[in-house]
């Protein structure tokens, strides 16, 4: 079992050398070779799940205060939370219709297969009338991935029933009876909480990696992604995370970006990259004397990462090299899921899978399909 804080973004693996230097690859490291050693048939703690493309995240349950029954975004961690107890609380909190639509679908279904204590988290994979189908299979597009199941499946048959699909991975749990003292949790069974009603169809994440199929060759090529990316962290040493460190925003804007444009990252096109962000902004300031200090700034930055586009290459190599041992794990399991997925009309695989281990919680994605065309999506709003 996994316990942190809110569930309200999940990191790459790959990511947190950036966001956590030499402590977070370490991080990554760990999370990864559990993983590795779950595929290779040991046992350890970690929990894997299959991370599914729903929308919205939905944070559901009886308050622990006034054991109400209420439905609500993850703006329910907010400083001023929004939670909605009545479908009149929907129409006052949100303005979206589609939003709307899905959180009263949730208030009146949810209390039918909720347990009668608890606060939980998941997403929304689609309500009734969110479901095509033809002949032999239902379909239904909750955000980038369109999902599939023949009628006559398991899975098939609970669509056809239900007016609501709903994957559920989170349970909250706290020592007192405060909404914002509640901690995630992660673990396998969290269904065996609720309750049954065909009206409500509950997806189970769990992932049982028993069915992977991780072969010699792809062992062989994740240990030498891993020995990779060991070799170019040690490279990079305390003075090399000290200037990563001094770059950290504009590193994780850069990597989207290279996500974005399926292009290869290097020290020549990140420095590029920063100048175009500060001449963007040079242009957008009023003021002399800011564009001036702002051009202080720049030149700076610009300086300072050419001086030091050593330590940026092996920053890159080490990314790639995890990114590599990531997607060799991922591999592994794509064999074994629930439903058939594509994109725009391609198969394609599942958004990725989910990891719970040692107090953290990591997103395992396939950058270059999914992530790519989460940010098309988003950049061209199809």
């Amino acid at each position: 079992m996994t316990t942190e804080s809110k569930l309200t973004h999940l990191e790459h693996p790959e990511d947190r050398l950036i966001t956590g230097g030499q402590e977070g690859f370490h991080h990554s490291l760990h999370d990864l070779d559990a993983v590795h050693e779950q595929l290779s048939g040991h046992k350890n703690k970690a929990h894997l799940a299959t991370k599914y493309d729903g929308a919205p995240s939905l944070v559901f349950g009886h308050h622990p205060e006034s054991g109400k029954f209420f439905v609500a975004t993850k703006s329910a961690f907010n400083k001023t939370p929004k939670l909605n107890y009545t479908h009149a609380d929907i129409v006052k909190n949100h303005e979206a219709g589609g939003l709307r639509e899905k959180l009263h679908t949730a208030l009146k279904h949810l209390p039918k297969v909720a347990p009668k204590t608890g606060v939980f988290q998941g997403d929304v994979m689609y309500s009734h009338h969110d479901v095509a189908h033809d002949d032999k299979s239902y379909h239904f597009k909750p955000n980038t991935i369109t999902y599939s199941a023949g009628k006559h499946s398991e899975e098939g048959k609970k669509i056809g029933k239900a007016k609501m699909g709903l994957v559920v991975h989170t349970h909250y749990r706290g020592l007192t009876n405060k909404l914002e003292d509640m901690k995630a949790t992660h673990y396998h069974g969290i269904l065996s909480h609720f309750g049954s009603h065909p009206d409500v169809h509950l997806v189970d994440p769990h992932y049982d990696t028993s069915k992977a199929h991780y072969t010699p060759e792809a062992q062989k090529e994740y240990h030498h992604h891993m020995r990779e990316a060991m070799r170019h962290v040690n490279k990079l040493g305390d003075v090399g995370h000290a200037v990563i460190a001094q770059h950290k925003e504009h590193l994780q804007r850069y990597v989207n970006d290279v996500v974005r444009t399926r292009s290869h990252p290097d020290a020549g096109k990140f420095q590029n990259f920063v100048e175009q962000i500060h001449n963007k902004k040079l242009g957008e300031l009023k003021t002399a004397s800011k564009r001036k200090e702002h051009s202080f700034k720049s030149v700076a930055d610009l300086t300072h990462i050419h001086a030091n586009k050593e330590h940026f290459e092996h920053l890159f190599a080490a990314h790639g090299h995890l990114q590599a041992a990531k997607g060799v794990l991922m591999h592994a399991m794509h064999g074994h899921t629930t439903f058939h997925h594509s994109i725009n009309g391609k198969p394609s695989q599942p958004e990725g899978y989910v990891l719970s281990h040692a107090g953290r919680t990591t997103k395992l994605v396939d950058r270059k399909e999914f992530s790519h065309a989460n940010l098309q999506k988003r950049e061209f709003g199809k």
